[in-house]
């Protein structure tokens, strides 16, 4: 992506997200009814780790999505069979970032009470997915730069690594006590 498309991919999501209107409130695995779960497909040995992490939110009776990015124009083979996970590619991106497009609209659509993002590190399409989420709770891996999540795991010194971000996140959220 050029940084010409990069300068105004942000300055567009500056503009549509000033017109978001997003119930915020924390959320901890008792409270919340739905979930919504966005992973970067890139990341090494991130599917069974999210199987697992959908398996965990329907135990504790949390209705979950799962949505993946793919940074290909197609989705591989080997994902066509992951069931239930819905896949945004890169051909549902515009030019200067923006997701769009079918799937895209869908997760917009929805407003969780947790939305879980899996990616550790910066990508535009990923900002747009966070940022414009209608989530009431929004929960990532730490990060210095300029962010929309409510709540971030710092893998202190680690590399986040899904299998150490789900159990750490699993730990934070079950202590948090939010007011009714």
């Amino acid at each position: 992506m050029s940084q010409l498309s990069k300068t105004i991919g942000k300055r567009k999501l500056k503009k549509r997200e000033k017109k978001l209107d997003r119930d915020k409130s924390v959320q901890n695995f008792d409270t919340a009814s739905s979930a919504v779960i966005l992973f970067d497909t890139a990341v090494p040995d991130c599917f069974p780790a999210i199987k697992e992490f959908k398996k965990f939110l329907k135990k504790e009776e949390i209705r979950t999505s799962v949505f993946g990015f793919v940074e290909h124009k197609e989705i591989p083979q080997e994902m066509l069979l992951w069931a239930d996970i819905e896949f945004i590619t890169q051909k549902d991106v515009n030019w200067y970032g923006s997701p769009r497009g079918e799937i895209a609209e869908k997760y917009f659509s929805i407003v969780p009470d947790m939305l879980f993002v899996f990616c550790f590190s910066e990508h535009l399409t990923f900002e747009y997915l966070t940022r414009l989420s209608r989530a009431k709770f929004k929960i990532g891996c730490f990060t210095e730069s300029d962010n929309d999540l409510d709540f971030m795991i710092n893998p202190s010194g680690r590399e986040c690594e899904v299998d150490f971000f789900i159990e750490q996140l699993k730990h934070y959220i079950k202590l948090l006590n939010p007011s009714k």
